[in-house]
């Protein structure tokens, strides 16, 4: 047996097996598919984006509660009425409108607030929600501050329109 330099022996071994690999035609196997076959890849990685962004789970309704809690806190303390009013239950906004008897809810919210600290609310997390159906209930324990004491008083909430809005606070 005749040895080769490593180089050369490399090199024959290479054009052998290519050699073997070509078909009758001539031509190699995926020769054809270099400009398709990226093509294909994209448009595959694109629907793989896609199929996961449709698929990604909606918001709980506790997850929306808590955010109706908490915008409607940012509201008040902001003192923006009509925000604050369009989370009230449209019973709420009557109750609160006839606190004054002559102010209608949004200029009753910007005057006079609801009678707590909304900041401290705003500064809260629900750790817990009652849903039955339409309505939903935080007690005073469900509502931690950052302290994580209990904030204290109860939330009641009910679902209009598929948006949560306040209805109570006790």
């Amino acid at each position: 047996m005749r040895r080769l330099p490593l180089n050369r022996a490399w090199a024959a071994l290479g054009r052998r097996s290519l050699d073997r690999a070509q078909p009758a035609s001539g031509r190699r196997p995926l020769a054809g598919t270099w400009p398709v076959l990226p093509l294909l890849l994209l448009a595959l990685a694109a629907l793989v984006a896609v199929v996961g962004i449709l698929a990604a789970p909606s918001p709980t309704d506790a997850r929306r509660i808590g955010d109706t809690v908490h915008d409607f806190a940012a509201a008040l303390q902001e003192r923006r009425g009509e925000a604050a009013c369009a989370l009230l239950t449209p019973t709420a906004q009557a109750a609160t409108a006839a606190r004054t008897g002559t102010l209608g809810c949004a200029a009753t919210v910007r005057s006079f607030g609801l009678g707590f600290n909304a900041a401290s609310l705003r500064a809260t997390r629900v750790v817990g929600v009652t849903v039955v159906g339409d309505r939903a209930a935080i007690t005073g324990e469900q509502i931690l501050g950052p302290d994580g004491k209990p904030f204290g008083r109860a939330i009641a909430l009910e679902r209009i329109d598929d948006r949560w809005r306040v209805a109570a606070l006790s």
